[in-house]
């Protein structure tokens, strides 16, 4: 079971919602105020258990790393794990392990995978006029992967296993010599069921809807975003000069469904909002780094649209860029543009006077350090900087690019295992097993290597084996 075929089958069932109804949706009660929820120990551990999903999902975000152009910039990076775990800790069954990538895609879209994995594309962020906006999306995500909606839907009675096991190994088979062909195949043998899949399809958008409202809610963002969201979506979808968006495709809009999901959010009652400026500047980054030919949205704030100003002039004219921020600033996402643009006109030193007193107070900040560690590196004061970059707790979601600089920080400060340490976690993270292994085994083999960092080799060898199997172990699901 890979990624296509978790996203052709939730896109499919999804879709399905589109498809004219004679029935109501009626199997779950989604009348209450206080948005039923069914019992998340249902009968969807039939299909698929909670730790195949969680296997799936770290599986997932490997492969999304490893053939999509995903977004790696620290600074963005942190930013989109931020407000993804804010609304996640909201969710039912707790915050678990969310895995949340931006895309690099045009396109409006997002979606979920079991287990966590959630892709949101830099589109989708873009058109998004507030943070609420955004966490509205997310929000709504985070439900389809609590609620375990793939899962009920593989494992209801309208979902022939048999027929559909048959055309979905048929078609996995096929997808090893012609992708198409197997997509084909996947896509008929799931298509021949959407019609029994109807009703069952829109009660988990209903669901994720209103599950997603209370998880925007509770982490402080506003509700009525969500219905805002869908009106722009569906105005998009009724405009005769656009197209209609991916998101829609696979998220169907229906006048119910955003009239139920505005009254929910109208008995919350209004609350205000507290929303993050980060929100602001990230969206701002994002659009310079990946449609910097798009209009910029007005700014009423002046300091943002100063930071607006120099994002742009920094990619061909630094010096621009300082003489509109300056050098020197304590707001964190101006100070990184002025680190870049002190790096790019090679004013190093400037670079960690503005970065060393940051990287003190917050020194998991792996934006700051691989700005710093760009500039020590210039100036060969690697070492200096090492024991910062060392000190980072390395996760799943750890940057590439910041694995990246601290690679080059290991070698030039004599760190070799280390250098080679962080080459092996950036090709585990895109699902590379066996260049990790091969980068790992040959730094078991450096002369004088500490025993304590060669033990280290061979323990990520073993994890890396245990991925291996456990990816084979999904290959089967």
């Amino acid at each position: 079971m890979n990624i296509n075929f978790i996203k052709l089958c939730l896109t499919i069932s999804l879709a399905a919602a589109t498809l004219p109804s004679s029935s109501p949706a009626a199997t779950l009660n989604l009348e209450r105020p206080d948005f039923d929820i069914p019992d998340l120990g249902s009968s969807a551990n039939r299909s698929i258990s909670t730790a195949e999903e969680s296997i799936y999902a770290l599986q997932a975000v490997r492969e999304l790393r490893g053939s999509q152009p995903t977004i790696e910039d620290p600074e963005l990076n942190l930013w989109i794990q931020a407000l993804g775990n804010r609304l996640a800790k909201h969710a039912p069954g707790g915050a678990g392990k969310y895995h949340f990538l931006i895309i690099k895609n045009p396109d409006i879209n997002a979606y979920a995978m079991p287990g966590g994995a959630i892709a949101i594309y830099s589109g989708l962020i873009l058109n998004t006029r507030s943070e609420s906006e955004l966490g509205a999306v997310i929000a709504h995500e985070i439900a389809h992967v609590s609620q375990r909606h793939i899962a009920r839907m593989m494992e209801g009675p309208q979902f022939n296993p048999l027929v559909t096991g048959l055309g979905v190994l048929a078609g996995a088979a096929a997808a090893r010599q012609n992708p198409q062909a197997g997509e084909a195949i996947i896509t008929g043998t799931i298509a021949s069921q959407i019609h029994n899949q109807l009703v069952f399809s829109q009660q988990m958008e209903t669901e994720a809807d209103r599950v997603g409202l209370r998880i925007l809610a509770g982490a402080g963002l506003d509700p009525y975003a969500m219905s805002v969201f869908m009106e722009k979506l569906d105005r998009r979808n009724h405009d005769v000069y656009g197209n209609i968006t991916q998101y829609l495709r696979t998220h169907p809009m229906s006048i119910d469904r955003l009239s139920d999901t505005r009254s929910r959010a109208g008995q919350m009652g209004k609350r205000p909002a507290h929303e993050s400026a980060d929100y602001l500047y990230a969206r701002e980054k994002l659009r310079i780094l990946t449609a910097p030919n798009a209009p910029p949205v007005a700014q009423d704030d002046p300091q943002l649209a100063r930071y607006s100003q120099a994002l742009r002039q920094l990619q061909g004219n630094p010096n621009a860029a300082l003489q509109t921020l300056g050098t020197q600033s304590q707001h964190l996402p101006t100070a990184l543009v002025i680190a870049q643009a002190l790096n790019h006109t090679r004013q190093y030193a400037e670079t960690e006077k503005l970065l060393l007193p940051l990287a003190k107070a917050r020194p998991e900040r792996e934006d700051i350090l691989t700005l710093l560690g760009e500039a020590m590196l210039a100036t060969n004061k690697a070492a200096q900087v090492w024991p910062s970059f060392n000190n980072v707790r390395l996760t799943e979601q750890t940057s590439l690019e910041f694995l990246e600089t601290r690679q080059r920080v290991a070698e030039q400060a004599g760190q070799a295992a280390e250098a080679y340490r962080s080459a092996a976690e950036r090709s585990v993270r895109m699902g590379e097993y066996n260049h990790a292994r091969a980068v790992l085994e040959q730094a078991t083999r450096i002369p004088g290597a500490p025993a304590q960092t060669i033990a280290r080799m061979f323990a990520m060898i073993q994890e890396i084996d245990r991925a291996e199997a456990k990816a084979k172990q999904i290959d089967r699901l």
